[in-house]
Order: C-alpha cells, then structure tokens, then sequence
C-alpha cells in the first residue's frame, strides 16, 4: 500500500500520547518541571507529591475528503464547549459495538479509604447509566430522548467511569503516579465521542456526561476551577428548560436530572467562592434544587450555603458591615455536637466566615485577625478529627482550602497538609497539585 494511501486511512484518529508536559504540580507552582517520573526534581525538593503527567488526546487535523458529512440542525448552543482532548501518543482504537457492564463493583480490601468512594457523586451517575441501560430505564418517559445514541452515550460513560475507578492502584498512587492508564484513555476518548455526538442534537442525556467530566474536573484540575464543563451544562439546560417547571417536566424523562444538576449548582457556588469571583453560572431557580437531603449529603447548611451564595454574587463587598454579621452570626452557631455531620457543618460555617472576611476588606484589624484565627482553628480541628474513610472527608475540601489560605502557624500548615496528601491517596484521588498553592504561600509567611 502506498505511503499515502497509509495516511488516508489514519485520518481521523489520535497521533498517540505525549508525556512531554510538565507536571500538575509544577503548572499550579508555576516552576520549570524536569519532567523526570515518577517524581520530579522540583517536587522532591520542595517535599511535595508530584501532581503527575497529563495525557491527552491529539487528533489529526486533515479530513478524509471521501467522507461525507452527516445532515444535522444541530440547535445553537450559547457557550457551549465541545469535549475534546488534546495532546497524546498512544494509538487507540474506538470500540463501536455497545457492550453490557455489570455494576461497578469496589474492593474494599484495597483501600479503606474506598467506603468513602461509596458515598460519590461519580457512583450515584454509575447508577443512573446502570439503569438508564436496564430494560425498566428504555420502557419508561425517557424514549423520548433515548435515541440509540443517547443509550450509546450511557454505555461508553459506564465503562468510563468503571475504567477510572478500578485503576487506581493504592501502590501506584503511594508512589505519586497519577498518570492515565492506556485502558482508561480508551475508555475516555470513546465517552467524548460519543458525548460529542448528543451535543450536536442538544441530546438531554448529554447532562450525564458533561457531569461525569465534571467530576473527574474537579478531581484533576486546579482547584476551583471548573467552569468550563458547568458553562456546557448550563447551556445545553437553556435548550429545554428555562423556569423550574420545565426542568421539573424534563427530570421525568431524564434519569437523575435534578441531582445533576444539584451537584453542578454546587460545583458552581463553591468554585466562585475558592476563586474569590463573583461569575456565577447557574440561576436561583436552579440554586432551589438544593434540597435537605442535599445538604445532609454534603454536610452544609441550607442557611451557611446561602451565605456562600450571597458571597459569590458580590454581595459582601456591596454590604461589608451586614455581611460581617452574617459571618459572626456563623461562628456562634457552631455547635458542641461530635458527629460526623456537625462537625462537617462547623467547618463550612466557619468556611463561610472566613469567605466574607476575605472579601470585606483587605484592612489588617485586631477584631479581623481574631475572628480568621478562630475559623482556622475550628476547622482544622474538625479536619483532625475526620477519618478519611468518613464520607464527609471529600466534602471538607473547601473549608480546607480556605483554612489554608489563611493558615498563621505552622499546626494549622501542618493539618491542612495531611488532608491534601489524604486526597492524593484517596480511591479516586482528588484534587491534585491544590498543595503546592500552599505550600508557596506557607513559605512566604516563614510557615514552610
């Protein structure tokens, strides 16, 4: 076969992986990565957990001009991002055929720290695939949209999600390696095509996706930042439903919809408040979907969620001195109470508190730096006492975050330390590389 005719057969697919990148780390550090695996130099030294190599996926750019396109109207989605990949070097090849997994089944015997996996969003969206695939899920509303797309789509999400949880090796992770595995990155690049099929007809079903990327965003990327998969999400909601009995009318066709987005809501309210914006995505209509049994789930508040709200709207800034009270009125509700979800309320309580005083004022006052020390304190001792097998370990990330921006001794530095390395070792690690931000700042103030 001609050199040319090789070509025209690759078309279409990824060039492979590259691991030429630096590492997740020393991106958040913004430091030269040497790139040596599986732990850099620059992390070694500076004693932090290397945040891994990325591996994406590059597609070719040339078209195969025998192919002819498919006839769509796909509907205008406003900021709508298409999931792709970029970067990689493994070929892989795309399975076409539909295939039946079982559910997903988690060792217990590999990491204690897995019964808190249990209790994750990412198994609660295994479990609406499972049944959206089941013979109960194809009979109900939902044919409407359940296109054999659509159920394609679910079938690809599944083995993703399967994939990614099952291959996390706790020996690997304890190493630092972090890197996708090759049968992961196979099941990633099907998923995406298959999601970049349902955003092309506005498919409802396209939700399960956006949020299973979610997800793993939130698990992989820079902490806080995961606005790109909630702006998809949000506008692909706008195409069918724009009050709350719309999207009251379309959860009866779509399995697990006002859970969706309930966690994206969330998602969006605590990445502003992390990033000190005031670029919230979703409505208060929305923002209404957050029930009690959400906040049981999650450890937070109805009252204390609001206050996140309201700072991530700006209205802290706009309103210091009610504000000021609002997060006193936080301090002095925390309670006495040792469970596992009062203790996860006092951290977020003072989490809040701590959000507003950020905002208030940059003025260094002695009443300021009395009410900061007392929220960091509170929930570092909350932190402390939380087991990471505790399925309120993973929702405590926020407090922390906040408790460690404004760490003033070298305990409160220490504490927050423990719970980000847990994360790293965690079944499905999170939150990978939010150290090193730490870390930076800990030894500007001589806390390193």
């Amino acid at each position: 076969m001609s050199t040319t005719d090789d070509r025209t057969q690759r078309r279409g697919k990824p060039r492979g992986m590259r691991r030429d990148r630096d590492c997740r780390t020393c991106k958040t550090r913004a430091v030269k990565c040497d790139l040596n695996r599986p732990r850099c130099l620059p992390c070694v030294q500076a004693g932090l957990a290397c945040g891994g190599y990325p591996q994406r996926v590059v597609w070719t750019g040339e078209t195969s001009t025998s192919a002819k396109p498919k006839q769509r109207s796909p509907p205008q989605l406003s900021k709508m991002p298409v999931p792709t990949e970029v970067d990689a070097t493994l070929v892989v090849e795309i399975p076409t055929r539909v295939e039946r997994a079982s559910c997903i089944q988690i060792d217990d015997r590999r990491n204690d720290s897995l019964h808190t996996e249990k209790n994750s969003f990412i198994l609660r969206l295994a479990a609406f695939c499972q049944h959206i695939k089941s013979a109960e899920g194809r009979t109900s509303d939902s044919g409407r949209y359940l296109s054999v797309e659509a159920i394609r789509l679910v079938s690809r999400l599944y083995d993703f999600m399967q994939a990614r949880i099952e291959s996390c090796p706790t020996d690997a992770l304890t190493e630092g390696e972090t890197s996708e595995s090759v049968d992961v990155a196979r099941h990633r690049l099907a998923a995406l095509m298959e999601l970049n099929e349902a955003l092309q007809t506005a498919n409802p079903f396209a939700i399960l996706g956006i949020a299973a990327f979610a997800v793993f965003e939130v698990s992989d990327s820079a902490f806080g930042e995961w606005q790109c998969h909630l702006y998809g999400a949000r506008s692909l909601l706008d195409c069918h439903c724009q009050s709350r009995p719309e999207l009251d009318q379309l959860s009866e066709s779509v399995i697990g919809l006002k859970e969706i987005v309930a966690r994206l809501v969330w998602f969006d309210t605590m990445g502003a408040v992390v990033r000190g914006t005031t670029d919230l995505i979703f409505d208060d209509w929305h923002r209404e979907l957050l029930n009690d049994t959400f906040f049981d789930a999650v450890g937070c508040p109805a009252d204390t969620f609001q206050l996140f709200v309201d700072v991530a709207k700006g209205e802290a800034a706009s309103d210091p001195l009610g504000s000021c009270f609002r997060a006193m009125d936080q301090l002095l509700q925390l309670d006495s109470d040792n469970t596992a979800w009062k203790r996860c309320a006092n951290a977020n309580r003072c989490a809040a508190a701590l959000a507003v005083l950020e905002r208030v004022s940059d003025e260094t006052t002695t009443s300021r730096r009395l009410a900061i020390l007392s929220a960091v304190n509170r929930i570092c001792e909350v932190v402390a006492s939380t087991p990471r097998s505790s399925p309120f370990h993973m929702h405590l990330a926020s407090p922390v975050y906040l408790a460690g921006m404004n760490s003033t001794t070298r305990q409160h530095c220490a504490t927050v330390r423990t719970y980000w390395l847990d994360c790293d070792l965690a079944g499905v690690p999170r939150y990978l590389g939010s150290l090193g931000r730490f870390e930076d700042k800990w030894r500007a103030k001589g806390l390193a």
